[in-house]
């Protein structure tokens, strides 16, 4: 792959300009990442809303019929459920991980085996969730482990 970067007063916008024989994989999953730039999600935090990029949320939980976004620093409540998040956001790292939480996996530091199947997941905030036993495949085949 060959990228060339022109920088030119003159031009008003980015724009991006991709050749190639085929659209593989590669090629896919780069404009995934492209386009997740446009991507935002909705949060709440006392009363004002908040725009939140999908690169710097670490994971989503459902408690008690209410869905929160968690950051680094930050917790917004959402309207979304997290079978909507989990449609919107799989394209870009995140993944169903117990029936209550959705992790960023580009955000997990460590995963480590825990008894009965699971998975303990050390994200980048030191925080640890656990993968459930229903959902290890789809990591390890996320991961290709």
């Amino acid at each position: 792959m060959k990228i060339i970067i022109e920088e030119a007063s003159e031009n008003k916008e980015i724009e991006i300009i991709i050749r190639c024989s085929v659209i593989n994989e590669e090629l896919q999953k780069i404009l995934s990442l492209l386009k997740s730039t446009e991507e935002k999600i909705i949060g709440n935090l006392n009363g004002t809303l908040h725009l939140v990029e999908p690169t710097d949320i670490y994971y989503f939980e459902s408690v008690d019929k209410k869905t929160f976004i968690y950051t680094e620093t930050q917790v917004f409540e959402t309207p979304m459920r997290l079978y909507e998040i989990e449609d919107k956001l799989s394209k870009y790292d995140f993944f169903r991980a117990t029936k209550s939480t959705v992790i960023n996996i580009s955000k997990i530091k460590k995963l480590t085996p825990k008894f009965n199947g699971r998975l303990d997941a050390l994200l980048e905030n030191d925080e640890t969730l656990t993968i459930s036993r229903q959902y290890v495949p789809v990591i390890k085949e996320i991961l290709g482990l």
